[in-house]
């Protein structure tokens, strides 16, 4: 099966007249060699073949034809021409007509002005002016006819007044379709206008200088190949990147470069020209005012065109500029402390106007991962200098805004750097974090075991023997008895001291919570306290730490603050663990607990105390619950 295209009707027409207009002009090269004639028809099958391409590609769009007609209307130009000064039939006919037929080599140029880059410009107006560019061109063909046979001076200024002012006015037409189109397109329509204003913008300066130097006596094939080339070649190409690759290449700094290049080069033959000039003024040596223009004009050309290139890439691509500024802003909000790092992603967002844009930091291990440490796959690798420093995944890819991006990072450096070592940092922290945790997790292992043996082990080991003393005691009599006393109390004694540290290790009354072993510390106070513990799930290092808070906090108020009542609260909010100790006492007591806050340190809690003079103390402690 054979692939059909859906080529546009309207391009087939353009195709038609340029394969017609070769053919005449292939057979009856007007004396021209042949292979000139070829080259000739060469040249202008290209606008024509790349408006197929077009037509193949966009089917609804007008570009492709206007552009075919931009190769086939100077084909059929010459065609008329060769073929009015042939010995064909209606050669006669067709040379009264020829004269004028050289405006119509604008007919696909001011078509594409018209169109390009979406159709014409909505509104009856428009329509108006279409058909009027194309009634100027009759217009001019009519006069052209008509100043080619003798007339008075008077008649023939007057119809050259008419013909140059109806191609005035056809060319003044596309040049305001294209003014208007830029201010009411979007960025991606602006963006391809520069395109058809880079390929285009010396079509004009070039017909102007055509006409002149016709004028002065130049051939019109001397006069208008330059003319002919940039409207065959250059516009063509530019179209075609325009509609198809416009975001491939960047118009802004092509456009930005060629303009100041251009002004460089004009301003550098003005200087080269006035020191010469002055030179000769001052009656010195024309070799040595050359050599002195040449010196002048070397030391002025590389800061001119510096200057020359900023201030046209000012107007030309002033999108860089406000990026740049844009970043640079930030860049110093920054560095004064007045904006945070984190935002870097944010910012690069919206000056790249890319919502989709990802930036990803080198994490230790050589991992590329987001602001919130998350990798990515489909990533575009970016350096900073010498150093990498990540890569920046963009929503929509392309070489331009590739271009920019790079841009953007060498500008944010500071920024990205800031937030590559905070990211080191979070997760360094993070790892003490999770290693703390794990040690606490060990540690409260170890005192559960060492309080189980000790309860277990030791303790009921000697009570056994202390029992087997007593039982022994009855039997004896005199001394010995008394001996047997001291040594069972000495017993008593050691299991006390054996229970102290094992409670001090961690109590035993946690295996029922934290309510119970905190009802059971201030079971026998001598002052009210008020308890209120909420059924809160923690882990035991957690837990633990809270229990030896409350006691250090409860001993304290019992032991120097004269306090008359006790509040104890142990309340939960989300994974915050509250705990709160206040008394009504003196107040006036020291901000710092030692013996707990290494212990809440551990944990990750923080602590407050406030213990203003006669206003009682109140401590506060805020623990994540896992």
């Amino acid at each position: 099966m054979v692939a059909r295209f859906p080529v546009h009707r309207a391009v087939l027409l353009p195709v038609l007249v340029f394969a017609l207009g070769g053919v005449l002009q292939l057979v009856y090269p007007l004396g021209d060699p042949l292979a000139v004639t070829a080259v000739t028809v060469a040249v202008l099958a290209v606008p024509v073949l790349l408006g197929v391409l077009l037509g193949i590609r966009v089917p609804g769009n007008p570009v492709g034809p206007a552009l075919a007609w931009v190769g086939a209307a100077p084909s059929a130009a010459f065609a008329i021409e060769y073929w009015g000064a042939s010995s064909w039939p209606a050669a006669r006919v067709i040379g009264m007509v020829s004269p004028g037929v050289w405006v119509w080599n604008l007919a696909g140029f001011v078509a594409l002005c018209l169109v390009f880059p979406n159709g014409l410009l909505p509104g009856r107006r428009w329509r108006r002016a279409a058909l009027l560019t194309a009634g100027a061109g009759f217009l001019v063909n009519a006069v052209g006819a008509f100043a080619a046979v003798p007339r008075p001076t008077p008649v023939l200024a007057a119809a050259t007044v008419i013909g140059f002012g109806s191609c005035l006015s056809a060319l003044v037409t596309a040049v305001v379709a294209l003014v208007t189109r830029n201010r009411r397109g979007d960025d991606v329509t602006r963006q391809q206008l520069r395109w058809l204003v880079l390929g285009a913008g010396t079509v004009p300066v070039l017909l102007a200088a055509g006409w002149v130097a016709q004028s002065l006596g130049a051939s019109p094939a001397l006069a208008y190949t330059g003319f002919l080339l940039a409207m065959l070649l250059a516009v063509p190409a530019a179209v075609l990147v325009a509609v198809l690759w416009y975001d491939l290449f960047d118009v802004d700094r092509l456009l930005g470069a060629s303009v100041s290049w251009l002004l460089t080069t004009a301003l550098s033959a003005a200087v080269f020209a006035g020191v010469v000039a002055a030179a000769g003024v001052l009656g010195a040596d024309s070799r040595l005012g050359v050599t002195g223009a040449a010196f002048v004009t070397a030391l002025v050309l590389q800061p001119l065109h510096r200057r020359l290139a900023e201030s046209v890439g000012r107007l030309t691509d002033r999108d860089r500029y406000l990026l740049r500024g844009r970043l640079q802003a930030f860049v110093a909000e920054v560095r004064d402390g007045t904006a945070s790092a984190d935002r870097t992603e944010d910012v690069l967002r919206a000056v790249l106007n890319d919502p989709g844009l990802r930036l990803l930091l080198r994490a230790p291990g050589a991992v590329d991962v987001d602001l919130a440490g998350h990798p990515a796959e489909h990533t575009i690798p970016l350096r900073s200098g010498e150093a990498d420093v990540g890569v920046l995944a963009l929503g929509t890819v392309s070489a331009r805004r590739l271009r920019r991006a790079r841009e953007a990072v060498v500008e944010a450096r500071l920024p990205i750097e800031v937030s590559r070592l905070q990211l080191h940092l979070r997760d360094a922290l993070r790892e003490v974090s999770a290693s703390r945790q794990r040690l606490l997790t060990a540690t409260a292992e170890e005192r559960r075991k060492l309080e189980r043996d000790l309860h277990d082990g030791a303790q009921q080991r000697i009570v056994a023997v202390g029992m087997r003393l007593r039982s022994l005691q009855r039997t004896l009599t005199g001394p010995a008895v008394a001996e047997l006393d001291v040594a069972v109390e000495s017993l008593e004694a050691t299991i006390a001291e054996l229970r102290r540290l094992a409670q001090g290790i961690r109590p035993s009354l946690l295996d029922d919570g934290l309510p119970v072993a905190l009802q059971a510390l201030v079971g026998d106070s001598p002052i009210p306290v008020e308890l209120v513990v909420e059924d809160v799930r923690t882990s035991d290092p957690v837990a633990t730490t809270v229990y030896y808070l409350i006691a250090e906090a409860y001993a304290n108020a019992l032991k120097h603050a004269d306090a008359g009542r006790i509040r104890i609260e142990v309340t939960s909010s989300g994974d915050v663990l509250r705990v709160e100790v206040a008394d009504d006492g003196v107040g006036g007591a020291g901000t710092d607990l030692p013996s707990v806050r290494d212990r809440i340190a551990a944990v990750g809690g923080s602590l407050a105390v406030d213990s203003p003079p006669g206003g009682g103390t109140t401590v506060t402690v805020e623990i994540a619950c896992a």
